[in-house]
């Protein structure tokens, strides 16, 4: 979680907790393929010296926080189901579940991911995330003691690197351009991602004959979407993946989730109508996510086709940046 997502997890008082339970480091480091240092870029503190620029963790630690959260609030959640109508009135909307209770709602958010079902109920099923001729990998190692930042290897065929998540952690993370179908069974995870990687030396040279586990790999296709606005209909809006499924180049996909979330639930609260509400959510959030989605797809061809005229990686990554860095 790079800076504006911190700054965001700030405004609800989550910062500190998400400090102590991930990895805190504030630069990239740039090497060649043997782990040669080329450069180090010194990222950003967007919220001050006391806190780091950005945070590593795993995903479940990070839900758990959020579900304390949950918790101390006094929010009633409920697992296992999903939504399999909706219908509206001025008024309200009403909603059946999978399991055949209905509730009726003043606002329903579907914050459902990528594979959104409440999108393709309101929006038709025409709008899900294109795939983008490449794969992201991450293998979970055990951290080495001088790991304490992130770091990029710029190889023959693929881009690599590792990025700490807690003390005894880091995860190894290959991005692979893939022609074809990308699928593959989870026992050839292994082997496959050890080949890829045979590439590069140094630090990912030493640990990747470690990868030998399926169960401690992430394998995904990558794809990415952005829902033309407006991406409410009614009394019902699509936040996060579920409108706007970011490529990883830019690490900002749950950076923009986490934020629309945070910027909604604030106009909720405010004496605007539920009309004026998502109207003045959408002109607060789509540029800044169209942003993401399309320099992280940008940066993905690139990778793909490095020799492109006018390609300029590094122009546009600090673009990109120093939008995020602006207030939400």
């Amino acid at each position: 979680m790079q800076g504006p997502a911190l700054r965001a997890l700030r405004s609800i008082g989550l910062i500190d907790r998400c400090v102590r339970e991930g990895f805190g480091y504030s630069q990239v480091v740039n090497c060649d393929q043997n782990g040669n240092v080329e450069g180090v870029v010194e990222l950003p503190r967007l919220n001050g010296p006391r806190y780091p620029s950005c945070v590593g963790m795993m995903r479940p630690t990070l839900h758990r926080i959020l579900a304390e959260a949950l918790t101390e609030a006094g929010v009633s959640v409920r697992f296992g189901l999903t939504v399999t109508s909706v219908r509206q009135s001025p008024d309200q909307v009403d909603v059946v579940f999978s399991d055949g209770t209905e509730r009726a709602y003043d606002l329903v958010v579907g914050a459902d991911g990528a594979n959104s079902k409440l999108r393709e109920l309101m929006f038709g099923p025409r709008y899900k995330p294109a795939y983008t001729g490449q794969a992201v990998w991450r293998a979970m190692v055990p951290r080495p003691d001088k790991v304490d930042a992130r770091h990029a290897y710029y190889g023959p065929r693929h881009k690599a690197g590792f990025n700490p998540v807690s003390e005894q952690e880091m995860y190894i993370y290959l991005v692979q351009n893939v022609t074809g179908d990308p699928r593959l069974e989870p026992e050839q995870w292994p082997a496959v991602m050890r080949e890829l990687l045979a590439d590069f030396g140094g630090r990912i040279g030493e640990i990747r004959d470690r990868i030998t586990d399926p169960k401690r790999i992430v394998y995904r296709p990558v794809g990415s979407l952005l829902l033309p606005p407006p991406w409410h209909k009614g009394r019902v809006v699509v936040i996060g993946d579920a409108a706007h499924t970011a490529p990883p180049q830019l690490a900002s996909g749950a950076t923009i989730a986490i934020e629309d979330s945070i910027v909604l639930a604030e106009l909720a609260q405010s004496n605007l109508t539920v009309a004026q509400a998502l109207e003045t959510f959408m002109a607060r959030r789509y540029e800044r996510c169209r942003v993401v989605v399309e320099n992280s797809w940008q940066l993905g061809e690139w990778e793909k086709s490095p020799d492109t005229p006018g390609a300029d990686p590094t122009a546009l990554i600090a673009a990109s940046m120093k939008a995020l860095a602006a207030p939400i």
